[in-house]
């Protein structure tokens, strides 16, 4: 069966969006949002600890890797950097597009993160800048972990500890 070759090139497209950006939301999860949570105390981190929030902030990471170092080792190309902010920059368009709709009208906009809020002046436009470094910083990440487990011998056994030590260090699992 013959595959279309823009459809190959979209497929690793939103992989290279996906891969990187599964990287930065549990890296995250892990060195701000649940240190921030445990700080707060009163058991505000169980919420972090379900299964179904640990599937969301870790699954995916998890199964990018395995994608990469065990399965069709789709390649994250050095390149292609430009991608994952470009997806960062799609997001933001779209929750502009978003921030009437979340809520009834009186209520205002509203922002699924606060440094999106167009009304705090320069501090959306660093945080935006940051924003857009970062996913490259991630996706760049990401491309060496690939280019790293490539380099790797030792059969299946390597490349699944490989995986375990990218989890242990962007995965939190418990307090």
């Amino acid at each position: 069966m013959d595959v279309s070759p823009w459809l190959l090139r979209v497929a690793l497209l939103l992989f290279e969006c996906a891969a990187p950006t599964a990287l930065l939301v549990s890296a995250v999860v892990k060195y701000v949002l649940w240190p921030m949570a445990l700080k707060q105390g009163s058991g505000n981190s169980f919420v972090l600890s379900h299964p179904i929030t640990l599937l969301e902030h870790n699954g995916n990471v998890i199964m990018a890797l395995t994608e990469v170092a065990l399965l069709g080792g789709l390649p994250v190309r050095l390149g292609d950097i430009a991608i994952a902010p470009l997806f960062g920059i799609c997001y933001v368009y779209f929750s502009w597009w978003m921030m009437d709709k979340w809520a009834e009208k009186d209520k205002g906009p509203q922002f699924v993160y606060p440094f999106l809020d167009t009304t705090l002046g320069w501090v959306t436009t660093i945080s935006l800048v940051v924003l857009l470094a970062v996913l490259a910083f991630f996706y760049g990440v990401f491309a060496s972990a690939d280019y790293g487990i490539s380099l790797l011998s030792g059969g299946i056994w390597t490349h699944i500890v490989a995986i375990g030590v990218m989890v242990l260090l962007v995965c939190r699992f418990r307090d």
